[in-house]
């Protein structure tokens, strides 16, 4: 799909991002889906992560991933929290909505999906 005017901007930061396999893996799902949109990832250096999450509604971002060492500054810079991410102080997904940006924490239970394939052992109930 040829990028246009109308094409559709999500994105991931982090310090350092270049490594990530985000933009790959999220191209591969949009185009295989139609969509115009494109993914990409802006090396946002330690201390402007809470400017960065600030410019998704400035920009007009359809979504954004963040990682390290922008979790925190995520957490404070969006308008409320999930539970998830409220419990942990952290936000991995920033979600622009009507209502503002609401962040996420999918880390936690991508962790415990991960303890779950390892067969024989169940994370119920541990600390």
């Amino acid at each position: 799909m040829a990028l246009s005017g109308a094409t559709r901007v999500a994105a991931v930061i982090g310090d350092p991002v270049e490594h990530s396999l985000s933009p790959a893996l999220h191209n591969a799902a949009f185009a295989a889906a139609g969509l115009d949109w494109v993914y990409v990832a802006f090396p946002v250096p330690a201390g402007q992560g809470t400017g960065a999450v600030r410019a998704v509604r400035t920009l007009g971002l359809g979504g954004l991933s963040v990682t390290m060492p922008h979790k925190r500054d995520a957490a404070g810079a969006v308008d409320r929290l999930t539970p998830a991410a409220a419990a942990l102080g952290a936000v991995n997904t920033v979600i622009p909505t009507p209502s503002g940006l609401l962040g996420d924490s999918t880390d936690g239970d991508g962790l415990l999906d991960a303890l779950r394939a390892d067969p024989g052992f169940d994370p119920a109930g541990r600390r």
